[in-house]
């Protein structure tokens, strides 16, 4: 592979990368909560995308361009997911909203023994690490696009005498280290703009839109699947 060739390959990357996708949304909406979660979405969604140039490249995400079911199926089922991070976040947020709005029109008493009311904030659970990367390594291995993708570029940048590990250590690799790169960018902005931000209330109404957002995504994968279903079970 010559240098021009690599520069290409990773001007692709790029473009994939900062792509609203997704990817994106998870790593935003987790990050909103937790530094650490958004990390680990960022890290789940790029090891998947590895994990997909790695099947493409021993060839199993064939499977999906020839079996038009098993593409359709996983799109449902990805879709679902979303769905389900989606409506999640929006009922968090939306719980957060409630409980603010509770305690700002709560009195407060000065008298002895008294309690101040508790801080919204406080009651949050944050989640951790593993949960957000859970989280999007299944939302980006349930994403038959991913694995098409690589499918397709593989073929535009691999050299004929390529062997199967420069196919995903090299190529492979790239893609996943830029995607990883752009979402550590977005956590860090994400959490340096909460933290000026120092708002709960700002920060349910963003995290409220991230996930209205992987609803839409997921009703457009959910959309596509069931349609794509529809016409393999009508034909």
């Amino acid at each position: 592979m010559t240098l021009a060739t690599y520069f290409g390959l990773l001007a692709v990357a790029a473009v994939l990368a900062v792509t609203p996708g997704p990817d994106t949304m998870l790593s935003l909406r987790y990050a909103l909560r937790s530094r650490r979660a958004g990390l680990g979405a960022a890290t789940g969604s790029s090891a998947a995308a590895f994990i997909w140039a790695a099947l493409a490249a021993v060839g199993l995400a064939a499977l999906f361009e020839a079996s038009p079911l098993a593409y359709e199926l996983l799109s449902v089922v990805g879709g679902l997911y979303l769905l389900f991070l989606g409506t999640r976040a929006v009922l968090s947020a939306r719980t957060r909203i409630a409980t603010m709005a509770t305690v700002a029109t709560e009195p407060v008493s000065g008298a002895a023994g008294s309690q101040p009311p508790s801080s919204p904030v406080a009651t949050l659970t944050v989640p951790k690490a593993r949960v957000g990367f859970l989280a999007g390594m299944a939302t980006c291995m349930t994403n038959p696009k991913v694995g098409l993708f690589f499918l397709a570029l593989f073929p535009q940048f691999t050299p004929t005498d390529a062997s199967l590990i420069f196919t995903i250590g090299v190529l492979g690799g790239t893609v996943a280290a830029t995607m990883y790169l752009y979402l550590i960018a977005v956590v860090l902005l994400v959490d340096a703009a909460n933290r000026w931000l120092s708002s709960p209330k700002a920060t349910s109404w963003i995290e409220g839109i991230s996930g209205a957002t992987l609803i839409g995504l997921g009703i457009f994968m959910l959309g596509s699947g069931g349609l794509g279903l529809l016409t393999l079970w009508g034909g």
